[in-house]
């Protein structure tokens, strides 16, 4: 059972993990989705698409972000603690730094279950839907924004003109349209407004026009014909358009299961990306023995050196295990070397600092780095203040 200590380490620890957890995720949508935005309005798809594109790259991005709120979760905990004293009083107590790591062992086995259903299912699926997005956009089978005072071809001798539209092109107002046949046959209309609706069988998308006019010119014919309107349907056939190939056919978009059974088919992705995400898995348990030596500091300094090493740790192992999965999928490599060589480096360079920080006297890991920092912002205030003061 927990103890009271347990649960207040619990309440420290959760809130800088599901801040950080946030706010990494929105940063990394934020990046992604100005891009996605340029995309999709060049390609002339409808805007509201990228939501749902950022949607299905959520749990791509919580393979990075989870580590690093688990991170910045237990190491800004341990730092409080040293800074206010309370982690003396724990340790006079006689509550060792290996049992105040318990809680955050047990939020570890949470994250790694969460990691394993996210990586492992939800995000094969989620990355299959995403490439058929991009495709279904480029296809142009999600249907084209149509752009004011422009002259846009939908197809089968159908031109369309607006003015201005609204809802990603969906509304129309001041619209013209014309369509000619080979026979010569001219049909044009125009209209105050409209918009774009599809067919119950799915087979045709209706532009409903509104308060307009109708000419129908006939090459046999003398005169046109004029007709005007309050409200008339005009039935567009939707094209054919190329189906995006089935799921399954690359190894990032398989679930850990189908991996599983076609693990000895002997194709060299299938067997990276195995050993990529299982790498992975292990390492959210080995990030709290990272972040609690990072995150003891001394009182007297109180610097966040160990913030920014840790999330460069994290970032530099996270981006070596991207190129190691690449180097293993193109058979160059074995995944032993190009995966797990650097999670067993990353294993080593976190024992020792959680050796320093648990077993010596006043261990602090990063006390030599911020004897190296202290003299070089001494010689840096120097040489500026010496510049300033010859200006």
């Amino acid at each position: 059972m927990f103890n009271k200590i347990d649960i207040y380490i619990f309440k420290n620890t959760a809130v800088p993990l599901i801040a950080t957890l946030g706010i990494s995720a929105l940063l990394l949508l934020l990046e992604k989705m100005l891009s996605l935005f340029d995309f999709v309005i060049n390609q002339g798809g409808p805007i509201d698409i990228v939501w749902q594109m950022l949607g299905n790259l959520m749990p791509q991005y919580l393979t990075l972000v989870l580590p690093l709120a688990m991170f910045l979760g237990v190491l800004l905990t341990i730092r409080k603690f040293a800074l206010s004293s309370e982690l003396e009083a724990f340790l006079g107590c006689g509550i060792s730094l290996h049992r105040l790591l318990v809680p955050s062992i047990i939020i570890a086995v949470l994250l790694l279950i969460i990691n394993i259903l996210v990586v492992g299912f939800v995000q094969p699926y989620s990355k299959y839907a995403y490439e058929e997005l991009i495709f279904d956009v480029r296809s142009g089978a999600l249907g084209a924004a149509i752009k004011s005072n422009e002259f846009t071809n939908l197809g089968d001798g159908l031109t369309l003109r607006i003015e201005e539209s609204q809802n990603s092109g969906r509304e129309l107002i001041d619209i013209f349209a014309q369509k000619e046949d080979a026979d010569g046959h001219i049909f044009s209309v125009s209209a105050k407004k409209g918009n774009f609706f599809a067919s119950p069988d799915q087979k045709y998308i209706i532009l409903r026009l509104f308060d307009g006019t109708i000419i129908d010119f006939d090459a046999s014919q003398n005169r046109p014909r004029i007709l005007n309107f309050d409200m008339h349907d005009l039935p567009l056939e939707v094209p054919m358009f190329k189906q995006f190939r089935t799921r399954g056919n690359e190894a990032s978009e398989m679930t850990i299961s189908e991996l599983w059974l076609k693990r000895n088919t002997g194709d060299s992705a299938i067997i990276a990306t195995i050993h990529s995400r299982l790498a992975r898995a292990i390492s959210i348990l080995i990030v709290p023995f990272l972040a609690v030596p990072l995150g003891l500091v001394a009182k007297r300094s109180g610097r966040a050196l160990g913030i920014s090493v840790g999330v460069f740790i994290l970032l530099f192992y996270h981006k070596v295990l991207e190129f190691g999965l690449d180097f293993a999928t193109e058979g160059i490599f074995s995944p032993w070397l190009t995966i797990w060589l650097p999670a067993l480096i990353f294993i080593l360079v976190t024992s020792r600092l959680y050796y320093v920080g648990a077993y010596q006297v006043g261990g602090v890991p990063l006390q030599n780095l911020e004897i190296i920092f202290d003299i070089i912002t001494e010689k840096a205030k120097k040489l500026f203040g010496q510049k300033r003061m010859k200006n």
